[in-house]
């Protein structure tokens, strides 16, 4: 095992080392000595039941839960997961005792999987506070502290910031800003394969028509074609239909979103030399720019997509989430709203403030980022078990694509039907996997890149290898 993966576990579990580090860092309350006891107790008991925890359900019962769950939410689980809440690193343990390898994260926010002392302690430290949720009007030291380290290590530009809870809330936040910066203008450019999040405005934009069935259309959305790899003219061919959008409508758009990294499509990436043309077609007309990180987020091997493709001059508006255990939108000062424009009850939970600030810490100071760094160094490892399994099935890997800790790749024709199969197989084999795109549909890796060791790489490919 290379120094860049060795576990962190084994040390974590040197609990007067690491104790309190998160405390030093968090500048929280000192409740005193009997709570640092207790503090030391929990972790060691929760360290101790990730090796020894027992299942709290039979594999009857578990079923039965999962069946009973599926009626309540109106529609079946995709596939019977239900977590015990005992986890370490890339594994989860199954309320039945079963243990799986997740590769699909809660759709990429787990970054640093299951059971990471150190942000158990931090959460625990947070949970001590007198509040669970805090609000825009009425908040705790977290809701600073979060905003200025994510503020410090914002790309450049980026000056102010709203926190909220889910990425389609950040989103939402910023549609109204941008709009309100463009005079009320309400139309969007933005991108076919996109994906900006399920509320009804987000869903207008996202390319999905199926997210928004027996819904109005409210306002004009101009979709463009993203990066296409396989077409030499890619480029033109969208800036092409971006100056036309301009010429016909450009004085009722307020902005241009874009996913730098698309997600729900499958991971796509494009160049810096696709984006740089139609944002300075996009500066030349005096139409904003809005990144949407709320999936790439901590996931590209920078902290920021933005500042990987060094785009950060272009950009006016970021949005994040799903790593960051909450949501913000980000903003030049240009763009700050009026003061009525953005608000609402809940800026995020107290624990969720201060894991998401940990992870920041961690990720910015424990070797992840850079070209050197951990993500990238995993990105390269998976690619090449990519590149080994393709040989192996001649013709059943292809269009593997993504960067650092989010990489993807196709499986045979890539129909929505076998891939979901090949997905439940791999599932039952004790690997959790999600898919991407619609026909063609992608398998996606999103790798517990904070924790992820080479061993349990190896053996998730190999769950891949059997399954094929």
């Amino acid at each position: 095992m290379s120094a860049a993966f060795r576990s962190a576990r084994s040390s974590d579990r040197l609990l007067p080392v690491v104790l309190s580090a998160a405390k030093d860092l968090v500048q929280q309350l000192d409740f005193g000595i009997k709570f640092e006891q207790g503090l030391r107790l929990m972790l060691d008991a929760i360290g101790e039941a990730q090796d020894s925890a027992a299942a709290p359900l039979s594999l009857q019962q578990m079923a039965l839960e999962t069946r009973d769950l599926g009626t309540l939410r109106g529609r079946p689980l995709f596939y019977p997961y239900l977590g015990s809440g005992v986890g370490r690193g890339a594994r989860a343990m199954q309320a039945d005792g079963r243990w799986v390898l997740d590769f699909a994260l809660g759709i990429g926010v787990h970054f640093f999987g299951h059971g990471n002392l150190d942000l158990i302690e931090t959460a625990l430290r947070a949970a001590a506070s007198d509040l669970v949720m805090q609000g825009n009007l009425v908040f705790n030291r977290e809701y600073f502290l979060l905003m200025e380290t994510l503020m410090k290590h914002a790309p450049h530009g980026m000056e102010q910031c709203w926190l909220a809870l889910s990425g389609a809330d950040a989103n939402e936040n910023a549609l109204k800003i941008v709009r309100q910066k463009r005079g009320g203008r309400a139309g969007i450019i933005a991108f076919r394969g996109g994906f900006h999040g399920r509320t009804s405005a987000m869903a207008e934009i996202t390319d999905r028509p199926d997210y928004r069935l027996g819904q109005p259309a409210t306002f004009p959305v101009h979709l463009l074609p993203f990066f296409d790899r396989h077409r030499p003219d890619s480029i033109e061919v969208t800036l092409a239909a971006m100056r036309e959008v301009i010429r016909r409508d450009g004085d009722s758009i307020a902005a241009l979103i874009v996913e730098l990294v698309q997600g729900e499509a499958g991971f796509v990436t494009a160049p810096r030399e696709f984006f740089v043309p139609i944002f300075e077609e996009c500066r030349r007309a005096g139409i904003p720019i809005w990144a949407d990180e709320v999936q790439t987020f901590a996931r590209t091997g920078e902290l920021f997509a933005t500042d990987l493709l060094e785009l950060a001059d272009y950009v006016d508006v970021i949005t994040i989430g799903k790593c960051f255990q909450g949501s913000a939108v980000m903003f030049r000062k240009s763009f700050a709203p009026d003061p009525g424009l953005i608000s609402g009850t809940f800026s995020g939970a107290t624990v969720a403030m201060a894991v998401g600030r940990r992870i920041i810490e961690k990720l910015t100071g424990e070797g992840y980022l850079g070209p050197t760094g951990r993500i990238r160094k995993l990105e390269r490892l998976t690619r090449a078990h990519l590149e080994a399994l393709a040989s192996k099935h001649p013709g059943v890997i292809s269009e593997v694509d993504g960067v650092g800790a989010m990489l993807a790749f196709r499986i045979g024709d890539g129909s929505l039907k076998a891939t979901r199969a090949f997905i439940t197989k791999c599932f039952r084999a004790g690997l959790v996997l999600y898919y991407g795109g619609h026909d063609p549909a992608c398998i996606r890796l999103f790798l517990p890149a904070g924790d992820l060791t080479e061993a349990e790489l190896d053996e998730a490919f190999a769950i891949l290898d059997r399954c094929l």
